[in-house]
């Protein structure tokens, strides 16, 4: 005997991916909105009144004053004086941001062993949008406090900027005028000698001395630079070779 046969019907949503409703597209648009006033906020230390901000976001003035005003009640934003700043909130958000995980992990025991056989403040940075950005840091004993410069220029007249810039493959870089061309040209041939390190004998900050080094990828790039900081001394041979190793302890855990 022959078994009639079903008919199973599938539910639409079980095989039709899900379109975006129009509540979803509303929401997307203010959340772009927001990243869009936090952007602008972002890059305007001096804060931005109103009418600067709707022109600098591209947004209606009444869009942009209502997400201000959502994202300071959120403690995204802060107003002070009719102007408005990139909140705490955001702040302590950004203090969590790591420009490279991986990196983090392969040099945080060599520069903690950095710092202690040294005796100093020893970090592990990089160079990100022109700033130096602190990858890890670490001093002998208490917590480490390490300052950057606030201008492109002022980074590369450091011992970490100069490695960092002059290590640089692509030849078309800009690079910062502090130094002339030809002294460029000398740093980046020597910045890839096998025990090369730059030494910053209170050029930027009074008080305190640098010696650094490259870390280097086996693709011949330059991932880091490893910086021991100090007080006021030439630094001794040792200290140079510290940094050279620890640049090649790093370079030997990166995956």
């Amino acid at each position: 005997m022959v078994m009639p046969s079903r008919v199973v019907e599938v539910p639409r949503e079980s095989c039709v991916a899900d379109e975006p409703t129009s509540e979803g597209r509303a929401t997307r648009g203010v959340l772009d909105g927001a990243f869009v006033v936090l952007d602008a906020l972002a890059d305007a230390e001096d804060g931005l009144g109103l009418t600067a901000l709707a022109r600098s976001t591209g947004l209606a003035k009444t869009s942009a004053y209502r997400l201000a005003e959502q994202l300071t009640d959120l403690g995204a934003v802060q107003r002070v004086q009719r102007r408005y700043y990139i909140g705490p909130r955001i702040g302590h958000m950004g203090q969590r941001w790591q420009p490279d995980p991986a990196l983090r992990q392969a040099g945080q025991a060599p520069v903690h062993s950095l710092a202690v056989q040294a005796r100093a403040m020893a970090s592990l940075r990089i160079l990100h949008e022109g700033r130096l950005r602190v990858i890890c840091a670490t001093v002998p004993n208490g917590l480490a406090y390490l300052s950057s410069p606030a201008d492109a220029v002022s980074t590369a007249r450091t011992a970490t900027g100069r490695v960092l810039h002059a290590a640089r493959t692509d030849s078309v870089v800009m690079l910062p005028d502090c130094w002339s061309a030809r002294e460029w040209r000398r740093l980046r041939a020597s910045v890839r000698e096998p025990h090369a390190t730059v030494v910053d004998d209170q050029d930027v900050f009074p008080g305190v001395c640098c010696v650094c080094a490259p870390v280097w990828s086996p693709d011949g790039t330059c991932t880091a630079a490893v910086t021991a900081l100090f007080g006021v001394g030439k630094p001794t041979a040792r200290v140079r070779d510290l940094v050279v190793h620890t640049a090649r302890s790093i370079a030997a855990r990166l995956p």
